[in-house]
């Protein structure tokens, strides 16, 4: 539900566009296109574990702003990925915290399965803890998503989360609680 209140406050038209991960989980897709707004893919590197890459980043974007005209609002991260199930690593953040930072394009970061890593060698790392830690990016916006429904016992049926704004603009704090309210 947050997910849904906060791409609603943040679309405004038909050239707002989201940047989101290719393959990935279809409620981003459902409601983007629900809203109007266009879906900007990203494709993660299944050769590399699912990796993502600065050039994936950059050649999306570019293709996005320069030749369709669009404006990027947000990219969304999902991580662990679902339905991949990859663990982000600390250098897939920081490229993703740099590239948000660079061009100003709101983060968010879905993490409701963080609880959920199968692999031992793997550790989940937050989106937040790489920005606050990483030069160029003290001034990311930042909205990260977090659920008390997704974890080891599988508790689907129950429904709880939150949202943790970081960077966000104090109005806009103001407006996305009104919506959570209304």
């Amino acid at each position: 539900h947050a997910i849904e209140q906060v791409l609603t406050a943040l679309i405004g038209n038909n050239r707002d566009a989201i940047m989101i991960p290719i393959p990935q989980y279809p409620i981003y897709s459902a409601i983007i296109s629900r809203l109007g707004a266009r879906q900007v893919g990203y494709f993660l590197d299944e050769e590399s574990g699912w990796a993502i890459t600065e050039r994936e980043l950059e050649l999306r974007r570019t293709a996005a702003v320069e030749r369709d005209g669009l404006d990027i609002r947000a990219l969304t991260l999902i991580n662990p990925g679902n339905p991949t199930g990859q663990v982000c690593s600390r250098d897939d953040l920081e490229i993703i915290c740099k590239f948000c930072a660079k061009y100003d394009i709101l983060l968010l970061a879905d993490e409701v399965y963080q609880r959920n890593i199968y692999d031992e060698n793997k550790e989940f790392v937050s989106a937040k803890k790489v920005a606050v830690e990483t030069p160029g990016c003290e001034n990311l916006q930042l909205i990260s998503f977090h659920s008390t429904s997704k974890g080891f016992i599988g508790e689907c049926g129950r429904r709880g989360g939150y949202m943790e704004l970081h960077n966000i603009d104090p109005y806009v704090q103001t407006q996305l609680y009104k919506l959570a309210s209304s």
